[in-house]
């Protein structure tokens, strides 16, 4: 699902996008702060597209074919979003990985799990946001289970074609039918908060700022 993220949110910040969707009344679309950039400056914005990753402790005969299958469905603008059982602590992902992503268009990929090659993927510039990091393969320890199935990432109920925002403040996920409303919102509150910002630092009183802008 290839889905053009509205310019409004090509931008936004995490926070913004977050005053928008409490606005709307979901409330409760951030992720665990567990899960954060693997690398300072990392931001995402794009589509889900979601994969589950369970332990599987079996040698299996075919390695990496569910990971490879997930990777290869993945089109440009979407987001690789993980959710790894909480038993593993093998790495989900990795810097062969963050390539196959570049040569898909994938923009980026967050992990609620484990991921590895960490100074490689910085070095890439791919972001990618994660709970921890590890050494360790998932042959012999976990495998994709689903991808491209609604699952639920670090607390969210997420679905394919949902928007993703993810910046230094956190991760969230705006449902694909929200996405134009939230848009709108962020496209009012952006200016304000720059009138706000300005006043405040030329010495407007807070209360005052308030008053004009209606916004912090």
């Amino acid at each position: 699902m290839t889905d053009t993220v509205p310019s409004a949110l090509q931008n936004a910040t995490s926070a913004l996008v977050a005053d928008a969707l409490d606005a709307l009344g979901f409330r409760e679309q951030t992720a665990h702060s567990r899960v954060k950039p693997l690398f300072k400056g990392a931001r995402i914005v794009g589509r889900v597209y979601p994969v589950s990753v369970i332990e599987d402790l079996t040698d299996p005969a075919e390695p990496y074919a569910g990971e490879m299958d997930a990777l290869a469905a993945m089109s440009p603008g979407d987001v690789g979003v993980y959710a790894v059982d909480p038993g593993s602590r093998a790495a989900a992902w990795g810097e062969l990985f963050s390539c196959g992503a570049i040569g898909r268009g994938a923009v980026g990929a967050v992990v609620d799990g484990c991921v590895r090659d960490a100074l490689q993927i910085e070095e890439l510039g791919f972001p990618v946001f994660a709970a921890d990091t590890s050494p360790l393969d998932t042959k012999a320890r976990a495998r994709v289970n689903t991808h491209g199935a609604p699952i639920e990432f670090a607390g969210v109920p997420v679905e394919r074609g949902d928007l993703i925002v993810a910046d230094v403040d956190g991760v969230i996920f705006v449902p694909a039918a929200a996405v134009d409303e939230v848009a709108e919102l962020v496209s009012k509150k952006k200016p304000l908060e720059q009138g706000a910002r300005e006043d405040l630092i030329a010495g407007m009183h807070i209360h005052d700022v308030w008053t004009k802008y209606g916004v912090f």
